[in-house]
């Protein structure tokens, strides 16, 4: 009889038993971080006093076992001769312990309920703050890359793609020589921060971009470590620098153009008072000579000459002074049409097919009519000029964004002549530079002048034997 009373004591602690363990291997797994800790991380303390109750009911479960034995033995001794049965109390033994587990029960259902509230509420944080990352990546204006330890890529943001001109979807789990190539600079950097932990503060250099074009980028790089400080990638943050280089290279021309103005205005003088006394002295010994003389010819040739270096002397003279601008909105379509038309009905070859597009809804551009009227009229007037054998001329205008957010008229200027060779590229727009046979050299460099007293920037590109575009962009106000 006893045996049977003690039996659902038995079943209890059993049940007991197997749940401690239960809940001390949940433990021991989210102290060795089977378990994602982000996941899991807030539900260790819970764990631990589920143990600690668990633990206490197995130690006084037995404990209330062995007393009711013992009262029971005391009793049976006493109660030989009498029916051992006594149904009401043993039924209440038995409804305290059943309404014990029973609540047990409930404790564990409870305690269950607060694991799966806490781990749902840790996943959706985890959630919320990888979301959170990535919208900075998404919104910041730079390039950001990482890499793991194995140099391949694990973060691309919308900013690197448009910088590098590359489909993120292509780059990421890519290795950095398969992205860069081996003798890259930015493989260099990685090498450096991996093999010898320097962080680069900041470093400019030359990219090569996969439709061929060079851009100059900003680099810095940091170390990427866990939370126990173990290294486990490289960041690589980079700016594009492209137009920032370009405004600085303009505007170096410029200022040494300037002073070379000034130094040479003083001299074009002189050599223009010098030139003055040549041709009287020309023009003075032709007189005195007989018309048939053979001498007529030399003069002539004098006094041609005097007069071709004195219309150079006053082009230079034109650009090396100061300007100022006089600047009034223009309606861009209409002036650009009757500017072209003006080249083209002045050129020698009709062959060619001319293309002008110009959106009615280009904003007014504030701008010296005179001036920029001369710069286009020379940037076509070359381009008419490189296809001698006739061509297609086109004359395009859009509204485009620079990287500072700001709003900006791109006016292209593209030919199908003869082209540019690579090595005279960067020369084009110095003065007295020329590839024609009759060019002074001045006509680029005034052209390169009025741009950037409009605050503007002018780019060059060239094939030898496809054609020539010329990019002018000057600044709309506003931003895009």
């Amino acid at each position: 009889m006893i045996g049977h009373r003690l039996r659902p004591i038995v079943v209890g602690w059993t049940i007991l038993l197997v749940l401690f363990l239960m809940t001390l291997a949940f433990q021991l797994l989210l102290m060795r971080h089977v378990v994602d800790p982000r996941g899991f991380g807030g539900l260790q303390p819970t764990a631990t006093v589920l143990m600690k109750v668990l633990g206490v009911l197995l130690l006084l479960l037995p404990l209330y076992g062995a007393f009711s034995r013992f009262v029971n033995s005391s009793h049976g001794g006493a109660d030989e001769g009498q029916s051992p049965e006594k149904p009401e109390g043993e039924r209440d033994r038995t409804g305290v312990v059943i309404e014990a587990f029973h609540d047990v029960v409930q404790r564990l259902r409870e305690k269950e309920l607060e694991l799966v509230r806490l781990r749902s509420e840790a996943e959706a944080r985890a959630q919320e703050i990888e979301s959170y990352n990535e919208n900075i990546l998404r919104s910041v204006a730079s390039g950001v890359i990482t890499f793991n330890e194995e140099s391949a890529v694990t973060t691309f943001n919308e900013a690197a793609a448009r910088i590098l001109r590359m489909e993120r979807e292509t780059v990421i789990g890519k290795t950095c020589t398969e992205v860069f190539g081996p003798e890259s600079k930015v493989k260099n950097l990685l090498d450096r921060a991996h093999h010898h932990g320097e962080i680069i503060t900041r470093e400019q250099f030359e990219l090569d971009q996969p439709d061929g074009r060079r851009i100059w980028v900003g680099v810095s790089t940091s170390l990427l470590k866990d939370r126990a400080d173990r290294l486990i990638g490289t960041t690589l943050v980079f700016t594009d620098l492209t137009e920032v280089k370009d405004l600085q290279a303009q505007v170096e021309l410029r200022e040494r153009m300037t002073v070379l103005g000034e130094m040479s205005a003083g001299i074009a003088h002189e050599f223009r008072n010098f030139m003055g006394t040549i041709l009287a002295a020309a023009k003075l010994v032709a007189r005195q000579v007989r018309p048939n003389d053979p001498a007529q010819e030399s003069l002539h040739t004098i006094v041609h000459v005097i007069k071709d270096m004195d219309y150079l002397i006053t082009q230079f003279l034109n650009f090396s002074k100061k300007t100022e601008l006089d600047l009034r909105p223009i309606a861009l379509a209409e002036w650009l049409k009757r500017v072209v038309e003006q080249v083209w009905a002045q050129s020698a070859v009709q062959s060619h097919g001319v293309e002008i597009h110009c959106p009615a809804n280009i904003p007014l551009i504030s701008m010296d009519e005179v001036l920029m009227r001369q710069a286009v009229s020379n940037l076509v007037q070359n381009a008419v000029e490189a296809m001698p054998n006739g061509g297609h001329l086109q004359v395009i205008t859009t509204v485009v964004a620079s990287h500072g957010g700001r709003r900006e008229l791109e006016l292209r200027v593209t030919d199908t002549g003869l082209g540019i060779p690579n090595d005279r590229l960067e020369k084009i727009f110095l003065p007295f530079y020329t590839t024609k046979t009759k060019g002074t050299g001045l006509g680029l460099a005034l052209v390169h002048k009025i741009v950037l007293l409009h605050n503007g920037r002018i780019q060059v590109e060239s094939q030898e034997g496809k054609g020539t575009t010329f990019r002018v962009h000057l600044p709309i106000e506003g931003r895009a």
